[in-house]
């Protein structure tokens, strides 16, 4: 272990991290709130008071099942009767602790009451541990038998059918320096006892195992030898306590003999150097435990995110999917005209030059030919503007339509939290469909602008590489001085519903005078560039209109969406972190 150059940066992530096991996610279920406070008990309860404290402590805890002879043993070892101990068991409801006089007071007494809610037991009474109480209360008493510095702890029993026992043993054996589990042969191969034993010292916490009522030494070790294997992990002594009816009438103390001989179990657990070296391993193996754990809770919390992540992806998705098609309704193909000038210009200062005149008659065809353009078309391009305004919004009310409808199936398969049902419901429904039929645009369209000035930076780029060069130039430039004569704010709009750029010349300027010119200048241009056009507004304005419409009907729902992600996500991250940091203690 070279936990100590970590530990002041190690104790106040750990601060940190119990502080966020009590912040979970709304939508955490009873599983992972259950393994929140398991980790907030082991890190309060457990790690701080070990890295915080060097009191000399060896706290050792008698677990075990209902009726095996826990408290039996726990006397025998105290060799006093403080705990009750009768044949019909589950009478400790509470845990129960002793220790010297020295122990139980001053550093002692302080190290204790950083781990447990310490009651002192006064001399001579008895503690209430009959009687119900909260988790991680430790009742206290001092006694001259024990060895200095350890500290023997009576547990309630693990497969208690009352919870709350339940709860009590466990906050205890998750803080404890050494167990000493008392099995018998109705219970060694049990399920849940194997499975108590492998949680709490699977990961190299010191264990002692000891079988009551034992029957004949080889049975005994073959009995204890399955038990091992089952738990995947040894412990460090083997005991066996003969079966004695004196013991059982509670006349005699309990007989506990070592089953691969050594020393006997109070003086195991009384030395003092075997006692340091056993709390070195327990601290390595809560290290571990906790990491382990942390682990967990963050896979647990971050699969949280998922549900809120893919509902929110699968709106956030449609609502784009709404906005390009509505984008698609009006394409503003003077951009890609403008780009087409502004490129050949920057190419030919002298053709620049030449063309200057044809500004101006580019701006007195739109002054004074809208009568010409009428004769023609009967569509203005004021009209069109309109026109395409409100083709954009049909298909936003029609896209958002269609989105509610498939979105519906999801209020009934939500399996999160109450509260985001609720804003689902409340965004599929009379809200969104008022908006719809709502006099109005349904949503602003404030990013026109900004949108245009994107597009035509990618217009010109396209521009530039796709117009040839060479022996081309010079007709090329001759066109462009003609596309001058062609007033842009007749271009302003192209409906490609009609099929496109390229087909809708006629609809870019309104007179047959000049549509041959645009259909030279968008066939010089070729068919991928105007796709790549088409593609830019689509994406881009499109998001624009996708996004005002999250803003106008979806806006409460996603925020919480995305505050349930982000709490989620941050919280597993968080864990992690202190997962690692404890890994790195932990060399």
């Amino acid at each position: 272990m070279t936990t100590e150059p970590h530990t002041p940066a190690l104790v106040e992530a750990l601060r940190e991290v119990a502080a966020a096991t009590d912040r979970l996610p709304d939508a955490a279920g009873t599983e992972t709130r259950a393994l929140a406070r398991r980790v907030h008990t082991r890190i309060v309860r457990d790690l701080l008071p070990r890295l915080s404290s060097d009191a000399p402590l060896l706290l050792v805890a008698v677990a075990g099942p209902n009726n095996v002879g826990k408290s039996t043993l726990f006397n025998t070892l105290v060799g006093a009767n403080l705990s009750p101990a009768r044949a019909e068991g589950g009478l400790t409801q509470q845990c129960l602790a002793a220790a010297t006089p020295e122990t139980a007071s001053g550093p002692g007494r302080e190290a204790l009451s950083a781990r447990y809610e310490v009651v002192l037991v006064p001399p001579g009474a008895r503690a209430p541990v009959t009687e119900p109480g909260p988790p991680g209360r430790l009742f206290l008493t001092s006694t001259p038998t024990l060895p200095p510095g350890l500290v023997l702890v009576d547990t309630p029993d693990f497969d208690s059918v009352v919870r709350q026992n339940r709860l009590r043993s466990e906050a205890l054996l998750l803080t404890v320096d050494v167990l000493v589990f008392v099995v018998s042969r109705h219970t060694y191969q049990n399920a849940a006892l194997v499975d108590v034993v492998r949680e709490a010292v699977g990961r190299g916490r010191p264990w002692v195992v000891v079988y009551n009522e034992a029957p004949e030494l080889e049975t005994v070790r073959a009995h204890l030898d399955k038990l091992a294997a089952d738990v995947g992990a040894p412990p460090f002594a083997r005991y066996r306590s003969p079966h004695d009816p004196e013991v059982e009438a509670g006349r005699r103390r309990l007989s506990v003999q070592a089953v691969d001989g050594g020393p006997g179990l109070g003086e195991l657990l009384g030395d003092p150097e075997r006692g340091a070296s056993l709390r070195t391993r327990a601290r390595a193996a809560a290290l571990r435990d906790a990491g382990a754990e942390l682990r967990e809770l963050a896979t647990q919390v971050r699969a949280l995110a998922s549900e809120p992540e893919r509902l929110r992806t699968r709106l956030r998705h449609g609502l784009a999917e709404v906005g390009a098609r509505a984008a698609l309704r009006a394409v503003p193909a003077d951009v890609l005209l403008e780009a087409f000038r502004d490129e050949l210009d920057a190419r030919s200062p002298v053709n620049r030059w030449i063309r200057r005149p044809f500004r101006g008659l580019a701006a007195a065809l739109g002054a004074v030919g809208r009568k010409l353009r009428s004769s023609f078309s009967p569509s203005q391009p004021e009209a069109l503007e309109a026109t395409a305004g409100a083709a954009t919004d049909a298909a936003l009310r029609d896209g958002v339509r269609q989105l509610v409808e498939s979105l519906g199936p999801e209020l009934g398969a939500w399996r999160g939290d109450p509260g985001t049902r609720e804003a689902l419901g409340e965004a599929l429904g009379l809200r969104t469909l008022a908006a719809l039929q709502a006099p109005g645009p349904l949503v602003e369209d404030a990013s026109l602008r900004e949108d245009r000035a994107q597009l035509l930076a990618r217009c010109r780029e396209l521009v530039r590489s796709h117009l040839p060069g060479g022996f081309q130039e010079g007709a090329i430039q001759a066109l462009a001085t003609l596309v001058y004569s062609v007033p842009a704010s007749a271009a302003a709009v192209v409906t490609v519903a009609t099929g496109g750029i390229g087909h809708d010349a006629v609809v870019w300027v309104g007179t047959l005078l000049t549509t041959p010119l645009l259909e030279r200048f968008v066939d010089l241009l070729g068919s991928g560039v105007r796709g790549e056009v088409v593609r830019t507004w689509s994406e881009q304005h499109g998001g624009s209109l996708g996004r005002a419409l999250e803003a106008r009907l979806f806006g409460a729902l996603l925020q919480r969406l995305d505050s349930q992600v982000t709490a989620a996500e941050t919280a597993a991250a968080a864990f992690s972190r202190a997962a690692d940091q404890l890994e790195g203690g932990d060399a």
